[in-house]
């Protein structure tokens, strides 16, 4: 079985694989990794006919990932080219070959994990069980050996494990294995990994948060500074998140941060704009305004250079809590910038989910 992803982009827009790296990755986890992928451009009509009629030819699941505005018209066009008839599902069939039409980022993610992995095992009849154990921020030496006591416990079994920015996705497929040796290897898993793990079941770490602000009631702020928007941008990809999310700051200069946050001169000049004190300032700040019941700040040094402080690049300060209490939390990420953002905000995120669960 050979399977293929087109990525329909402008390719005059920068590239950062975000567009249909989630998809993938998530496809990679089902057991249906890419062999190949195809980058074209979204105005050239004729490159994507040639590139569907290869793939129609030589591989077996073709899925097409593109903006969600233009997916009607692409699964349209996809139907002409390999004349198979307009499908309500997930699938379009043309014989034996299967053509997929897919959203950029998380939707696109959610749906294959939804979606088109329970239609590809149900098609190509894998009879695999599968049970999953997440968690932000394990440690290496942690995550192997808990990973290395549970493999011990589950002949019979495979454990996949991807990690990606710190958020680690451990999957058990145990076909027919007998329920006692399964609930052992998650004990063992989520029993060794206890302080890192949101869930013990396939949900990513937007979507429990989301369930879990639904659930408790409240209501979130958040204020960036580093992070650029990420965590928020994060939280609204999930249908819904305008129920429990009041706003979103991002407060880049100091002078936003203090007549937006309330975050005090004073601190910015004997601490910095990247500090406990600072953090913590912001988080305060939102809380103060009574519109919502539960805060989240990140301030940090994402790089590629300092902020002409003695400070280094990968410093971060997390600040989440209540009117009760907030909580600072201090990192330091290795990577690029990039590397840096995203891991600080999966850690965020977390976090946020330990305040609320």
């Amino acid at each position: 079985m050979k399977n293929v992803c087109i990525v329909v982009r402008n390719k005059r827009d920068p590239y950062y694989g975000e567009e249909f790296g989630p998809a993938a990755s998530a496809l990679a986890d089902g057991g249906f990794p890419a062999d190949k992928i195809f980058l074209i451009d979204g105005a050239d009509a004729h490159e994507f006919a040639q590139t569907v009629i290869e793939c129609k030819n030589f591989f077996d699941n073709t899925f097409v990932l593109a903006a969600d505005a233009e997916l009607d018209a692409l699964r349209g066009k996809l139907c002409e080219l390999v004349k198979c008839p307009p499908s309500a599902g997930v699938a379009l069939e043309a014989g034996a070959k299967h053509f997929f039409c897919l959203p950029f980022g998380g939707a696109g993610a959610a749906l294959v994990r939804g979606e088109v992995i329970p239609y590809l095992k149900t098609k190509y009849e894998v009879a695999a069980g599968s049970a999953f154990v997440r968690a932000v921020g394990v440690p290496a030496d942690l995550l192997e050996k808990v990973i290395g006591e549970a493999k011990a416990q589950a002949q019979g079994m495979e454990i996949v494990t991807s990690c990606l920015h710190g958020d680690c996705r451990i999957e058990i497929v145990y076909g027919n294995a007998p329920k006692t040796q399964v609930d052992e290897v998650m004990r063992i898993l989520a029993g060794g990994l206890k302080e890192y793990v949101y869930a013990i079941d396939d949900t990513p770490l937007n979507k429990r948060v989301y369930d879990l602000l639904l659930l408790r009631k409240q209501r979130l702020s958040v204020a960036e500074s580093f992070t650029g928007g990420g965590v928020a941008s994060s939280l609204i990809e999930i249908p819904g998140m305008s129920q429990t999310l009041f706003e979103s700051i991002v407060a880049y200069d100091n002078g936003s941060k203090m007549r937006r946050l309330g975050v005090l001169q004073q601190t910015l000049d004997t601490q910095g704009a990247v500090s406990d004190e600072t953090a913590y300032e912001m988080a305060a700040g939102l809380l103060a305004t009574g519109n919502c019941t539960v805060a989240l700040a990140t301030t940090g040094i994402a790089g590629p250079q300092s902020d002409n402080t003695n400070k280094p690049v990968g410093l971060c300060y997390i600040a989440a809590g209540t009117k009760e209490a907030v909580y600072v939390y201090k990192y330091l990420f290795k990577g690029t910038r990039e590397e840096i953002t995203k891991r600080a905000i999966v850690q965020a995120l977390f976090l946020l989910y330990k305040q609320i669960v």
